[in-house]
């Protein structure tokens, strides 16, 4: 298993982190909640165990957009992208079921949905030009090019970018981008393209790869740290077919994992 990062979100984590004049007032986005209320989140979903503090955030970063993602009813089961159950309310390996829609996504699955949050995101914060995200072969697929009219080329396992639409940065384009990464790529791509970062260093927003024929990848929403220095995290992931994104259980009645 490799940790691994969104090059861009470490950069402005850190820039976020070091200057205070990128500190900006709460207006965190989740696109598919605006018809909805969100109710609970997983901040007030999941205290720290005693004698842990929440690791502090930047206002408006990944990790504080991961960290307040909205949170279903406990009595919620995993369900796939047919809305068929995949685990009950009462598996003990499900902490919490995300609030985010998964009916019809059957491309979403286990790096995909990870893929997704991070395009989220960034569409939240109108800073979807700043997107991108690999083909196989490492290969750059940039929103920006997209919307504007560029479209990838294959051949074998070389890729091109033509002009072969017009330009349009409408939402229904931005799914287009995805849906495109989402069937071209997947934990092989992101193990190869991504940098790969120390166990020391993991921050909110890294995720883990086991790549192989049977790859998967599980993603870092929340961490804590206690005054000796030791961190515990949050962990979540989908899954094969399409599945809720649901939050895993260390323990018994416990979802925070220990890092060390």
């Amino acid at each position: 298993m490799t940790i691994l990062r969104f090059t861009f979100f470490f950069l402005f984590f850190i820039i976020q982190t070091i200057n205070p004049l990128f500190s900006q007032k709460d207006t965190l986005i989740y696109p598919w909640k605006k018809s909805s209320p969100i109710t609970e989140t997983m901040l007030s979903h999941f205290p720290t165990p005693e004698g842990f503090t929440r690791v502090p955030v930047a206002d408006n970063s990944f990790a504080q957009w991961l960290r307040r993602l909205p949170v279903l009813p406990g009595n919620s089961p995993v369900v796939d992208y047919r809305e068929q159950i995949r685990k009950s309310s009462s598996d003990s390996t499900i902490a919490a079921v995300i609030d985010y829609p998964v009916r019809g996504k059957k491309l979403e699955q286990c790096m995909d949905i990870i893929q997704r949050f991070y395009a989220e995101y960034l569409w939240s914060q109108n800073r979807a030009n700043e997107l991108t995200f690999f083909l196989p072969g490492s290969f750059p697929l940039k929103w920006d090019d997209w919307k504007n009219g560029y479209r990838p080329q294959y051949h074998g396992i070389k890729v091109s970018m033509i002009k072969s639409c017009r330009a349009d940065s409408s939402r229904e384009t931005f799914e287009t981008y995805l849906w495109e990464i989402f069937y071209r790529s997947g934990t092989q791509t992101c193990y190869f393209a991504y940098p790969k970062i120390d166990n020391q260093e993991v921050q909110i927003g890294d995720f883990v790869v086991k790549k192989g024929k049977r790859g998967h990848a599980v993603l870092i929403v929340d961490m804590a740290v206690d005054s000796s220095g030791n961190k515990i995290a949050l962990i979540g992931h989908g899954d094969t077919p399409a599945c809720s994104f649901h939050l895993l259980n260390f323990g018994e009645d416990n979802a925070w994992f220990p890092l060390n």
